[in-house]
């Protein structure tokens, strides 16, 4: 077990705490787990006790207690969706995936030569897809291997990161994935060695203050009966606010992409995010960032 104290973002000490078993919490961890992981956690209860803080700065919200990785990935392996779905999930990435990718491949605005792009957790590998359609190399990094089973994908899948090694990329994709991972000043931190200075990389995670649960966060953790909540044990590690995504990108080493670069492909975006200095909540917990320079 891990145990983490003070906030992963912005390094503050004395947080909250906004989330721990009791009698009603209890029950339906209990529920979840049983109907998402056939009963795995309830054996963690006592050895790793679910408990959330919240940093009184930045609103970042984790898991104090964390399942070791071996723990991890028995839990990513032995689960199964919440409802039966009449079709099995398709690889075949959305609309809207495609038209993101169009947007990033037209902000790297690279002519003469194929940009490259390594999609850093990539899951079922959606998002690669989409940038291959969008005219990409790419190279898919998935740690899962049951997660990441492709029969002869478009693209690079890897494993490892030691087949990672020495590359560079124009672009890194980084898909909601920081909110599953223990450490991730960790994992951004890594990234930077397959970084150029001219490097984008693109991060998304969940916003817990536009959550579906609303004001009704805590109080509905960690199960409602019905759908996952967006700090669901132990599969949401972190729960990020746009103040805790820059906070720890900063942290890291990276800085925004200047305003004038991103304003004409992602107009909402710098237009929210400029708006949310001054008014937190309006901003998105997306980011497009580079390495700071010195």
């Amino acid at each position: 077990m891990r145990t983490v104290s003070d906030c992963p973002a912005c390094c503050a000490s004395n947080p909250t705490n906004v989330a721990q078993l009791d009698g009603r919490s209890r029950q339906a961890f209990l529920e979840y787990d049983q109907l998402k992981y056939g009963g795995l956690l309830s054996g963690w209860i006592d050895i790793v006790p679910p408990e959330i803080l919240a940093c009184r700065a930045c609103g970042h919200a984790w898991y104090r207690n964390q399942p070791d990785p071996e723990q991890l990935a028995i839990m990513y392996a032995s689960g199964r969706p919440l409802l039966k779905l009449p079709h099995p999930q398709s690889n075949t990435p959305t609309s809207a995936m495609q038209e993101e990718m169009r947007r990033l491949r037209h902000l790297v605005g690279i002519e003469g030569r194929q940009p490259s792009l390594l999609d850093f957790g990539s899951g079922r590998g959606r998002w690669a897809r989409a940038a291959v359609l969008e005219g990409f190399k790419v190279v898919a990094y998935e740690p899962s291997v049951s997660r990441g089973n492709e029969n002869d994908p478009p693209f690079k899948l890897v494993h490892s990161e030691d087949e990672l090694n020495g590359s560079r990329f124009d672009v890194i994709n980084l898909e909601q994935v920081l909110e599953h991972v223990p450490d991730p000043n960790k994992i951004l931190l890594n990234i930077r060695s397959y970084c150029s200075d001219a490097t984008i990389v693109r991060i998304t995670v969940p916003n817990i203050l536009w959550c579906e649960e609303g004001k009704d966060i805590w109080r509905l953790w960690p199960f409602d009966g019905q759908r996952t909540h967006v700090m669901a044990p132990f599969e949401h590690l972190h729960g990020f606010t746009p103040s805790s995504l820059v906070n720890l990108i900063k942290r890291s080493g990276y800085e925004h992409l200047p305003l004038k670069k991103t304003w004409r492909n992602y107009t909402i975006v710098s237009l929210r995010n400029l708006v949310g200095k001054l008014y937190p909540n309006v901003a998105q917990t997306i980011v497009l960032a580079q390495l700071k320079k010195n």
